[in-house]
């Protein structure tokens, strides 16, 4: 038998002192099962190194092998033409605990950025909607979590050619700024150019 890790689990190994006090004891109890696994099971699969450190600072006996999830959307879509510029970023509503979403998904780094730059368009993505209609017009994405694993929406930017500014600790809402405007002025130059070899 082998334990997979992906991004919040492994975290509470090693910290779980931003959650509720009443989730507390329940991650606490969670260590403890997973100290007694560690004597039984085979190694640790996880999708990233970034939990794979998490697993080796929790103090794992048993080998650790990354294995990437496979990403939902594996292959690029075709661009579309829209208006202004669309910057995407990952909210999940369905999480029960929405003060730990909000640490963790660097929602507070995200409402800054909003209210910094306002000439651009942002889109708000809870897992719910199909990504084949959102990644052909979007032309950034922010990610600036305080903890992550693999990402799924990061890998399917690389493979759709869109920028992004990701973390997977310390997000810095001016870097996340500086970032966006940078490719922001980056298109618009282009956008120009074209406009102008169209005369």
């Amino acid at each position: 038998m082998k334990l997979f890790w992906t991004g919040t689990d492994s975290l509470m190994l090693i910290d779980f002192s931003m959650r509720k006090i009443t989730k507390r004891p329940y991650w606490l109890a969670f260590r403890g099962i997973v100290r007694l696994l560690d004597f039984f099971i085979e190694g640790h699969y996880c999708d990233s190194e970034n939990v794979a450190n998490n697993i080796r600072k929790f103090g794992t006996r048993k080998p650790i092998k990354i294995l990437h999830d496979k990403v939902n959307y594996p292959k690029p879509y075709p661009k579309q033409k829209h208006e202004g510029f669309n910057v995407i970023y990952y909210n999940p509503k369905t999480r029960k605990d929405k003060e730990f979403t909000w640490w963790l998904y660097g929602i507070d780094i995200i409402e800054t950025v909003k209210k910094s730059i306002p000439y651009v368009n942002f889109i708000e993505l809870d897992g719910s909607v199909e990504m084949s209609k959102i990644y052909p017009i979007a032309n950034f994405l922010i990610r600036p979590n305080r903890h992550d694993g693999a990402s799924r929406m990061r890998q399917e930017c690389d493979i759709n050619n869109i920028p992004y500014y990701w973390t997977y600790t310390n997000p810095n809402a001016e870097d996340c700024i500086n970032s966006i405007t940078n490719e922001y002025k980056r298109k618009s130059k282009l956008q120009q150019k074209q406009n102008t070899a169209n005369y």
